[in-house]
């Protein structure tokens, strides 16, 4: 068994289940964005459905001064609706959805890296074999990471919050055996 093909296999195995878990952070992110610009769409309807019905109380009533007022509420309303409409649903969908995209690209790219692992502990194949395999991997996760949309630090440490690892800030480019063991299979942890 080559030690060093193993290591980096693991290393990008790991890696994928963390882009896995950054994309998902990042899905619930902007899921809760979606979320917080709904209820305020909400209230500021409501808000003009309201001053609506005060003019028609107005108007009943022939109070000019508060028809006065409630006009240019209702009108300072409106145009907040609009353009806060126009600033807050600017691509949100498209970008959550490429996220949980990419979440499970990484999710399916993981799985064959661990179908890797097993592959290479268990000999069943050439080093020459398993090492084209490993560069065929390697170049989708370069391709995937090209293609994915920014995620952002808080991300990162949700990801890793998340899956019980990160408690140093430094830590992003490297893993622990028992970190990568975390992720495996019993059968397919380097301290069986």
């Amino acid at each position: 068994m080559n030690t060093n093909l193993l290591a980096i296999t693991r290393f990008y195995f790991a890696q994928n289940v963390i882009m896995n878990r950054i994309h998902y952070k990042s899905y619930e992110r902007l899921n809760k964005v979606i979320e917080r610009n709904r209820i305020i769409i909400s209230l500021i309807a409501s808000a003009t459905l309201i001053v609506i019905i005060l003019q028609v109380v107005g108007f009943e009533t022939g109070n000019t001064r508060l028809l006065s007022i409630l006009s240019f509420c209702g009108m300072v309303l409106t145009g907040t609706s609009l353009v806060f409409q126009m600033f807050s649903n600017s691509d949100i969908s498209e970008i959550k959805f490429q996220h949980k995209t990419q979440a499970e690209n990484y999710k399916s790219l993981r799985d064959q890296y661990m179908s890797l692992i097993e592959e290479i502990m268990s000999k069943s194949s050439s080093e020459s074999k398993l090492r084209a395999k490993h560069k065929e991997l390697q170049s989708m996760y370069c391709k995937i990471g090209k293609s994915s949309p920014a995620t952002t630090p808080k991300d990162y440490t949700n990801a890793q919050s998340a899956l019980g690892i990160g408690k140093n800030s430094d830590e992003e480019f490297t893993w622990s055996d028992s970190e990568i063991d975390r992720f495996l299979p019993v059968n397919l942890r380097s301290d069986k």
